[in-house]
């Protein structure tokens, strides 16, 4: 894993029903994120939670099976207004308007490359603007 003083590299967090999909999302996300896997089990969505506090790009992926689950939304409401680089992908929601503003809702059938891809292209977007808002803000307080 990739890492700058400013702790840049991305922690996804993957919420999905089945194990050995999240298994290998997190694994194949490592060249250029910290994967995690969240179970709704309250502990892990303490766990989560602690995170968003800590990591500056933060995501939450969630498949189709999870996208109805009141624990991953409360908590995907709650990381939004704890951190402004937080961002959500669902996969399959049928209930869009229940995600938080912002939220990026792909096609149920996606395949998990261009899912890959899109959580690494978004990334690198959210890395550039976090390092922008930080030069402006180092220059702000001059």
């Amino acid at each position: 894993m990739f890492m700058t003083p400013f702790q840049s590299t991305p922690s996804i967090w993957v919420a999905f029903r089945n194990q050995d999909e999240a298994d290998s999302l997190v694994t194949r996300m490592e060249s250029f994120a910290q994967g995690k896997k969240l179970q709704s089990a309250p502990e892990d969505v303490l766990k989560f939670i602690e995170d968003v506090h800590r990591t500056p790009l933060i995501w939450l992926l969630v498949d189709q099976a999870s996208s109805d689950s009141r624990t991953l939304i409360s908590a995907a409401e709650q990381a939004q207004h704890l951190n402004e680089f937080f961002r959500c992908v669902v996969v399959g929601s049928e209930n869009l308007e229940a995600w938080p503003n912002g939220t990026i809702h792909l096609h149920a059938n996606s395949l998990s490359t261009a899912i890959l891809d899109r959580l690494r292209n978004e990334s690198h977007a959210l890395r550039i603007a976090n390092s922008r808002l930080r030069h402006m803000r180092r220059l702000q307080n001059r």
